[in-house]
């Protein structure tokens, strides 16, 4: 079944000093970043996909507006593809902290193809400061287990053979189907 989804994505150069390579490093400075924009204002989820040469940041809320299984699915087949080295969502989320109870945090997620993962969040006050000293930070590498509702995409690219064709138009993103 293809089904068809307008995606904003933007490309540029990764610079190694902007987006390092070592997995910690690479999560801070995506953190940080999160934590600028949102001294600007709310900014959308993106979900950066991370190549030897260059860094993609696609608009992730149509993808995440997509109603399960799709918006992991389409994540996933975006992860799959040939060179991508790492991807990451960076967004204000609400994570669960019960049933009917969420608390809105900065988070960013990175995964790698061979299943390690960072992860990193601090809750925001309703009016996008920072609550806290510092975010709480948790590594595969550690041992922790992987937040739910998040990552397994390259398992899942490579589990359900998942391809992605894209369609690139200059002013108005890309067609990805």
């Amino acid at each position: 079944m293809s089904q068809t989804v307008r995606l904003r994505v933007n490309s540029a150069a990764r610079d190694p000093e902007r987006f390092p390579l070592e997995d910690e490093a690479l999560g801070a400075a995506i953190f940080a970043r999160l934590c600028a924009l949102l001294e600007k204002g709310l900014p959308r989820p993106a979900y950066l996909v991370f190549r030897e040469d260059r860094v993609e940041q696609v608009d992730a809320l149509a993808v995440l507006r997509l109603p399960p299984p799709h918006s992991q699915r389409m994540l996933s087949a975006i992860a799959g593809q040939e060179g991508v080295l790492c991807v990451a969502l960076a967004a204000p989320l609400t994570l669960r902290t019960g049933p009917s109870t969420g608390a809105r945090c900065a988070v960013v997620f990175v995964e790698w193809p061979d299943n390690r993962w960072w992860t990193a969040w601090q809750p925001l006050s309703d009016d996008r400061e920072l609550l806290g000293d510092e975010p709480a930070i948790r590594m595969a590498t550690e041992g922790w287990p992987k937040p739910g509702g998040v990552g397994g995409w390259f398992a899942m690219a490579r589990r359900e053979a998942l391809t992605l064709r894209i369609e690139r138009h200059s002013d108005e993103g890309a067609t990805v189907h």
